[in-house]
């Protein structure tokens, strides 16, 4: 097994959270060989070629070479940049053109830069501060809720989290697929006239 991804099977043995590593599809695996212009021998690189994905306390989802395909899961975001991972809100986590990571968030529907690269941030996952990352989109028995997705569904709220509410608790939920949650991200973009986020394609 290659030297990264066992340092990747170690940290996730230590991890205090719940992580689940999906298997590989080989189809999709040579499929993101043919398609994706990546360094092979890069953390990322590892990755698609070790794992179908990785999840996260069911929240934070690492995509991979399987169930949760980077392929398909790109097709819903209109960047230029390429999508690596997502959370149950539709936030997507973006590899910028500096090598760093970036959050393009639900609340606001921008791009935040994390200063951070992908090595670092599957170390945040693993074992960083993300419960006080998403302490205001937590509600109560979110680990229920979370368990009982599939990997292409997330959770809606209305008011939409990007609108005014008193907080998390006050918004109804429903689960539903990611791909719906993504498109009306951007659709409400759109409409605003903006296109997308700044580093969305025109």
């Amino acid at each position: 097994m290659d030297e990264r991804m066992q340092k990747v099977l170690e940290s996730i043995k230590a991890s205090p959270k719940e992580v689940r590593l999906l298997p590989v599809d080989e189809r999709v695996l040579a499929e993101c060989r043919e398609r994706l212009p990546l360094n092979w021998g890069s953390l990322l690189g590892v990755l698609l070629e070790n794992t179908g994905g990785i999840v996260i306390d069911g929240w934070l989802r690492f995509y991979g070479a399987g169930e949760l395909n980077i392929l398909e899961r790109n097709k819903l975001v209109p960047f230029r940049e390429l999508a690596i991972a997502e959370d149950v809100l539709g936030g997507v986590f973006l590899l910028l053109a500096d090598g760093n990571v970036g959050y393009f968030a639900s609340d606001c529907l921008e791009v935040e830069e994390m200063e951070f690269q992908p090595g670092r941030f599957l170390t945040w996952c693993l074992h960083g501060d993300t419960e006080l990352f998403y302490s205001d989109y937590r509600w109560a028995g979110w680990r229920k809720d979370v368990s009982e997705l599939r990997c292409d569904e997330g959770f809606a709220f209305y008011p939409f989290l990007f609108a005014k509410a008193d907080g998390i608790e006050s918004r109804a939920r429903r689960k539903v697929p990611m791909a719906e949650i993504i498109g009306l991200e951007f659709d409400f973009l759109r409409q605003l006239g903006q296109g997308g986020a700044g580093a969305a394609e025109e």
